[in-house]
């Protein structure tokens, strides 16, 4: 029904989405169209093909998902070189399908002999050995039940402990055989740069910024330029521009009051000119409208990964100055 389809669109992916269905894939077209705030339905691709011959030129894609579809292929060998062949370098392709005992329950029985439909296990290790054949470079299986196997009796006392231990013990015992799900990687890990995802940007972000020049009094409605001299003093790539919904780096300011409480943070948005790796330096000239009412205000100098966090959340220091905005003389009548 290309519910993860729909999911990804909402996070500004671009999808294309694959099934052997023609109806199918007129299903999933339909569930985009009936939603007018997916503002990229229109981008989204819907094909109809085989898993064993996918009509994509090589490294196509930075990612493929694959939900409850591998253990229908007649080859998983075939299958997973497919996968391979048309992701980038650096590309992932994430799996949930049912584990080892899949094929034995009575409902793949009933669909192998009365629709005709082949349901197959999937049992790790021989995932693994296939998938390194095929040419991934890694393998890594999240170990899971279904939600309901981690519900149980809380009651904040120190045999919670022992029925968490045993939840584990039963995850690692059992989750083989009822899902398989698990992350192959095709080479190396992307480039280290803001386009990662957010939890590989953690610890990572830090800059060190410096004023050099600014205006310590204005007048309200008057704008005002401030030059800062800042150095990525972190470890990963500073991306002048970004995806659809974010990962490029401008600079920020954070307008605050008396008592350091954030007034406005839309102030002074800069981009940057270029690229900053690790240990470049680049000067800034951020521009500041004249929006603030007559004050003292404290200013608070910031870089930004545009849609996912400010560097101050991570740890950096921002640079900090206060601003006297006065009244504008107005001529008597």
């Amino acid at each position: 029904t290309c519910w993860a389809t729909e999911l990804l669109s909402r996070l500004g992916v671009r999808t294309v989405s694959v099934d052997l269905s023609l109806e199918m894939m007129r299903r999933g077209r339909q569930r985009l169209a009936a939603d007018s705030r997916l503002t990229f339905r229109d981008d989204a691709a819907f094909v109809v093909a085989r898993g064993q011959a996918l009509p994509f030129a090589d490294g196509s894609f930075d990612g493929v998902l694959c939900l409850n579809a591998l253990h229908h292929q007649p080859s998983y060998a075939v299958a997973l070189r497919e996968i391979r062949r048309v992701l980038k370098p650096g590309g992932r392709a994430v799996f949930s399908e049912p584990g080892t005992a899949h094929a034995a329950q009575p409902l793949s029985a009933f669909r192998m002999r009365e629709e005709s439909v082949l349901e197959k296990p999937v049992s790790l290790p021989a995932i693994r050995r296939v998938a390194m054949d095929a040419g991934f470079t890694r393998m890594r299986v999240i170990p899971l039940r279904s939600a309901s196997a981690y519900v149980f009796e809380y009651a904040a006392a120190p045999a919670d402990a022992a029925t968490l231990r045993q939840m584990w013990d039963e995850t690692v015992r059992l989750s083989p055989g009822e899902h398989a799900r698990f992350v192959l990687d095709n080479g190396d890990d992307p480039p280290a740069d803001t386009l990662l995802p957010p939890h590989r940007l953690t610890g990572r972000l830090q800059a060190r910024i410096v004023l050099e020049q600014v205006s310590a009094t204005v007048t309200a409605g008057q704008s005002f330029t401030d030059r800062l001299r800042i150095t990525n003093t972190g470890s990963v790539t500073w991306k002048a521009r970004g995806r659809r919904f974010g990962g490029q780096v401008t600079c920020g300011l954070k307008v605050c009051d008396a008592h350091d409480e954030v007034l406005r943070e839309d102030l002074g948005r800069t981009p940057l000119p270029r690229d900053v790796a690790p240990g470049e330096e680049i000067e800034i000239d951020m521009t500041v409208a004249g929006a603030l009412s007559p004050g003292r205000y404290g200013l608070r100098y910031d870089v930004v990964v545009e849609g996912v966090t400010w560097f101050e959340f991570q740890g950096s220091p921002c640079a900090r100055r206060s601003l006297d905005v006065t009244a504008s003389d107005v001529p008597s009548a």
